[in-house]
């Protein structure tokens, strides 16, 4: 089952998916694809997808059919070979530099002061060790205080609102948790564990400065390669070690890492400094709430023909999404839109999407091609109200 939710002015209304659905000049162009079968067995309708190694000057059907002439130009959007389930962004934040001395100027010095006495050292036997307190808290007592520098004001509420654009824009997801402060010295770590029911994403933002004064301290994932059909692809003769099973990410200053937490993951063991100025200072929380945003001269709130256009194409994928693989995980379809109202270009902001059987490595990929080629070539078709610019549209998918 898949869900994408925003706040629509009536329910939407299922629709009956016509056999010639597909758009005849979409092409999707499938990423990495050297293991490929041109023939995926998943599809029930005329194949949409254009392997690379054929791709120029070719279109996903040859039909002289004009009943879809929404799709007046041709549309490329890559369909990865894997999901993606995690990604950074380095050099995030151009603030991250007032955040980190803000921290750093809260702990100079051995006087006593309110705004030092925040940490709660958060430490469950064998799972968690480490301080932590509410961000949004802390930063507003520094911003109080008065040895705080003007410069620094609202530095951190403008991070949370650079944090919520990207989840809005870019993820489909509308909201997020308290974000906390954490700190991590020598002996303190994360084991191993899942959260998933905090928010389909996880992120960490970086304010640990280089050099480090530790070892440690990295994001560690277990490598969904690894986990996905362990049994199926053990090999006997192989001999595996550490770095074939995690995925490290370092605490790169200004980093933000966002990832699939449904993966165990976990921080590993910080060893050196005992000085909190000095330790693993990060910004973590999970990002939540999906729902369809959009940015530019097209409006959900205001304009009810872009929410009966979505609301109308979405029903029918839906429908057309029940005869293909089951599939688990979250992902966001990003539409760019003219200002003539059409489908200019489509790329995925985010996709953890893997097959909810245990499939062969080919019959993965098969699975997902159908499942997110359709979904962009569906919501190609769409065509929106001509407006004076150009619009951005972000849906997200909640497979489960």
């Amino acid at each position: 089952m898949c869900t994408t939710t925003h706040t629509p002015v009536h329910a939407m209304t299922a629709q009956t998916c016509k056999s010639n659905h597909f758009p005849r000049s979409m092409t999707v162009i499938v990423a990495n694809n050297n293991n490929r079968n041109d023939n995926n067995r998943f599809l029930q309708r005329e194949h949409l997808i254009c392997r690379n190694s054929s791709k120029a000057g070719k279109t996903a059907s040859s039909s002289s059919s004009s009943s879809s002439a929404s799709s007046a130009a041709e549309k490329v959007v890559e369909v990865n070979e894997r999901a993606k389930h995690w990604f950074t962004a380095d050099a995030y934040y151009d603030r991250a530099e007032t955040l980190y001395e803000m921290f750093q100027e809260n702990q100079r010095g051995n006087f006593v002061k309110e705004t030092k006495f925040v940490f709660d050292y958060w430490h469950v036997e064998d799972q968690y060790a480490q301080l932590r307190t509410p961000a949004k808290d802390y930063f507003d007592l520094l911003e109080r205080s008065t040895n705080n520098n003007n410069n620094n004001n609202n530095a951190f509420e403008e991070f949370e609102r650079s944090l919520l654009k990207y989840a809005k824009e870019r993820l489909g997801l509308s909201n997020f948790t308290p974000i906390w402060l954490s700190a991590y010295v020598d002996g303190m770590s994360q084991e191993l564990h899942t959260d998933i029911p905090n928010g389909p994403l996880a992120f960490v933002f970086s304010l640990t400065k280089e050099p480090r004064a530790f070892t440690g301290g990295q994001t560690t994932i277990f490598n969904p390669e690894r986990l996905q059909n362990y049994w199926q692809r053990f090999n006997s003769e192989e001999i595996v070690q550490r770095e074939q099973l995690f995925i490290d990410i370092d605490p790169i200053f200004n980093r933000l890492t966002i990832f699939d937490p449904r993966l165990p993951h976990g921080v590993r063991e910080v060893k050196g400094t005992k000085d909190v100025s000095k330790g693993r200072i990060v910004l973590n929380g999970w990002f939540n709430e999906p729902a369809i945003s959009c940015v530019g001269s097209l409006s959900l709130d205001d304009d009810e023909d872009v929410r009966r256009i979505l609301d109308n194409k979405l029903d029918e994928l839906y429908e057309e999404l029940e005869t293909l693989p089951a599939m688990i995980g979250f992902a966001s379809l990003i539409l760019s839109i003219s200002n003539e109202g059409l489908v200019d270009s489509i790329e995925w902001g985010c996709d953890t999407v893997v097959p909810q059987d245990a499939l062969e490595s080919d019959d993965i990929t098969e699975a997902r091609d159908s499942v997110l080629s359709t979904c962009a070539g569906m919501l190609s078709e769409c065509v929106f109200p001509k407006k004076t610019d150009k619009s951005s549209i972000c849906i997200p998918f909640q497979f489960s």
